[in-house]
């Protein structure tokens, strides 16, 4: 005898917050027009990305063009600035990707969409069928 639940799918399924349900189902009218917010998000992690290769590139050019130091190997001032540099270049990509979101809420707007009734929402193919 085993104690193995006899459940047809061997993953449990997945949980997904309200948000994440919302965003993904918006109640949409039968037919006729319905209002929606219209803005233009920046990609956060193409900034953070960017932020860390320009600081990296900043801390390489800080660590090659500094002063030499009796202490330290200059290898060991290159790395330590280009580290220094992707983590203060990673932050500030963030802040910036944040402002600019900020931006372009407080510039969105409001449009009216027509909704044609019998056609599905307009989104991303769905890769499962069943």
């Amino acid at each position: 005898m085993s104690s193995a639940p006899s459940s047809s799918s061997p993953r449990p399924p997945r949980r997904t917050s309200r948000r994440r349900q919302e965003a993904a189902s918006p109640a949409l009218a039968g037919s006729g027009t319905q209002p929606m917010l219209l803005r233009r998000a920046p990609n956060v992690w193409a900034f953070v990305v960017l932020g860390g290769l320009l600081g990296a590139a900043a801390g390489l050019a800080a660590g090659l063009l500094g002063a030499g130091s009796a202490q330290y190997t200059q290898g060991a001032v290159v790395l330590f600035m280009v580290s220094v540099g992707v983590v203060v270049g990673l932050a500030l990509g963030a802040v910036v990707a944040l402002v600019l979101d900020r931006i372009s809420v407080a510039r969105a707007r409001a449009v009216t969409t027509e909704v044609v009734a019998g056609e599905t929402p307009a989104g991303p193919p769905s890769t499962r069928e069943g």
